[in-house]
């Protein structure tokens, strides 16, 4: 059976519909969670770290929502709302050469060039050359044409949430 791949506008609406008909934002966050932690837990063994990075949109609330799923695993959890403040938070987590790292920071409704602390925060992260799962889109890709907003997140593992996006799709030369 086909796999429907959706745009920003469609999961928009999907969104919309979602809570019109009476599904909360805090369930579907929970069940999200739940599902990233499973995830999370396939890709890593016991007693491994997984550093969780949380943006102050929804795919933060969904990683936050995956710690208690974690129970046998060493989890950090990496609250970033300002990037240049958190760098030297996540040099220190990188070094302790975490199993995988949880992408959160930025979901479908990036629309925007990112400023260069976001690109630097990004490209760190790429650098540590760790394994990835992004959740719903790797952060800093345009989910419907597959551009950067100046800098991605190179994922080994993308969780699409509700369905896979389009510019998870497009094959784009990043400019890295």
């Amino acid at each position: 059976m086909p796999i429907p791949v959706i745009t920003v506008a469609q999961m928009r609406e999907w969104e919309k519909s979602t809570w019109a008909a009476g599904q909360a934002e805090t369930e579907v966050i929970r069940r999200v969670g739940k599902t990233l932690a499973q995830r999370a837990l396939q890709l890593t063994q016991p007693g491994q770290l997984i550093l969780l990075l949380a943006g102050k949109g929804h795919n933060g609330d969904d990683a936050r929502a995956a710690r208690e799923h974690l129970a046998d695993r060493q989890v950090e959890l990496l609250d970033v709302a300002v990037p240049e403040t958190d760098l030297p938070k996540l040099d220190a987590a990188l070094a302790k050469r975490p199993a995988l790292v949880v992408d959160a920071l930025f979901g479908i409704g990036l629309n925007r060039p990112l400023d260069e602390p976001w690109i630097k925060f990004i490209t760190r992260t790429n650098q540590a050359g760790l394994p990835v799962l992004a959740v719903d889109v790797p952060s800093g890709l345009n989910a419907d044409t597959g551009e950067t907003f100046g800098a991605a997140i190179e994922a080994s593992v993308t969780l699409a949430v509700g369905a896979p996006k389009e510019g998870l799709l497009h094959v784009v030369a990043w400019p890295f």
